[in-house]
């Protein structure tokens, strides 16, 4: 019996012993996961503290475009901005043109973004269907959304979300010789208000100087003659030309407006310089510029090639004359900056995009090509008969239309005019293969 309870007595201070020994190693276990959850915590809080205590965060910027021209306009506002957020330092990084879209699709591919990029918006929305660029509408604050023309704003916007900010962009304008109008027999004060005023001065500066009545190209490349064309119909219809999911020429209740536009693009062809279909945009500025040409229908950076003909008042703009609406209107050519989702840094991204579209230094970005993207911006132009004439352009613009499918639909379109234009079909037949060949693009 005493040898039966001395077993009972010793089993049970086993039993105690193991338990003790199992809530140590509980308790020590315990303590260790403690001690590495406090020290997680402690590392991401000394790292929000050393930025506010001085971190410095370095982003990366690119804005396409001609290095040389680009970094003479944005040394001087990374240096301001720099001295008022000294935490951010700004690494602006070169791509031109030529290879920007070959370069994005690389960096995009690889998460190698920067910080904050300049490009435009069909390539950008192309990038945000994939999830790799964000959603500014969170950070866009109401001052410049009052600020910014309503649709150069909306030039920025797909599928319902912000993902890029205009800050550069071009309506058409009507450019013209004064000189040569003279010459003509045309008033140089009251210039062409309608297309049909417009065919006018046309034919009489092709039969009464020894320079065409206007430059016209008709390259299929890039997006130029889709422009031309969509700025046009604008006019003629007096509204927009995208509905969100189409351009509103295709649409059957505009067909004669499309052809109506049709047709007075083959008629100015004409009076152009000719062999149109080797002539890009570009190309024919210098046509105006050298007194080739009496007029031009161009973008805002045709100023950059007759500057001291503006300045004397051998050349002069205005706005782009009316279709059947009464109104002259134009598109909007649009582009701006964007945030990869790949940015480690978004909220000083934005810090410093946000910089950017400040007033004084989105005016100083508009001197590489633009129009004024912000009304405050215009403002400072006020008493410039030049630039009312711009603002008001941009007053009574509608947006582009802009898909990640623009590229293809642009190309349709250019292919389908250069034919029209070089007389090789009518304007029916041109708006029946836009149509068919954007639907193939559509379904794709």
């Amino acid at each position: 019996m005493k040898n039966w309870k001395r077993k009972v007595g010793l089993l049970l201070c086993l039993c105690m012993a193991l338990g003790l020994v199992a809530g140590c190693s509980s308790k020590e276990e315990g303590k260790e996961e403690a001690g590495t959850q406090t020290e997680i915590k402690t590392e991401s809080e000394t790292k929000t503290e050393a930025q506010d205590d001085g971190e410095i965060v370095t982003l990366t910027f690119m804005r396409t475009g001609t290095p040389e021209v680009l970094r003479e306009i944005f040394d001087p506002i990374i240096a301001s901005f720099e001295e008022e957020h000294p935490n951010i330092k700004i690494d602006m990084q070169d791509l031109g043109w030529s290879d920007a879209e070959k370069t994005m699709q690389i960096m995009a591919s690889s998460q190698t973004l920067p910080d904050v990029m300049y490009h435009l918006p069909a390539t950008i929305f192309d990038l945000a269907d994939k999830g790799l660029i964000e959603d500014l509408t969170p950070y866009l604050d109401d001052e410049l959304k009052e600020d910014m023309y309503a649709s150069l704003l909306e030039a920025g916007v797909y599928d319902g979300r912000q993902y890029m900010i205009t800050c550069g962009g071009t309506t058409l304008l009507y450019w013209y010789n004064t000189e040569l109008f003279e010459q003509a027999g045309l008033d140089p004060d009251n210039p062409p208000s309608t297309w049909e005023e417009f065919l006018e001065a046309a034919k009489a500066i092709d039969e009464n100087t020894d320079a065409a009545g206007l430059a016209m190209y008709g390259s299929s490349a890039g997006g130029e003659t889709s422009f031309f064309f969509e700025s046009l119909f604008a006019s003629e219809i007096g509204g927009e030309t995208w509905n969100g999911e189409r351009y509103t020429y295709e649409l059957e209740e505009n067909r004669e407006a499309a052809i109506n536009t049709l047709n007075f693009i083959k008629d100015l062809t004409q009076y152009s310089q000719g062999s149109v279909e080797e002539f890009g945009r570009f190309d024919t500025r210098t046509l105006l510029r050298d007194g080739n040409v009496g007029m031009a229908l161009d973008a805002i950076n045709m100023q950059n090639q007759i500057q001291d003909g503006l300045d004397s008042g051998k050349f002069r703009v205005a706005q782009l004359p009316a279709g059947n609406s009464g109104k002259q209107i134009s598109a909007v050519n649009a582009g701006g900056f964007f945030i990869p989702t790949n940015s480690e840094h978004k909220e000083e991204a934005w810090t410093f995009l946000r910089y950017l579209m400040n007033t004084e230094n989105q005016k100083a970005h508009s001197t590489y090509g633009s129009i004024p993207v912000l009304q405050s911006e215009a403002a400072e132009y006020a008493g410039n008969a030049y630039y009312e004439t711009v603002i008001q352009s941009v007053n009574d613009s509608v947006p582009e239309g802009i898909t990640p499918k623009t590229n293809s639909l642009w190309q349709v379109t250019g292919e389908q005019l250069q034919l029209l234009m070089m007389g090789n079909q009518d304007a029916e037949t041109t708006l029946d293969h836009i149509i068919a060949g954007h639907q193939e693009v559509y379904e794709e």
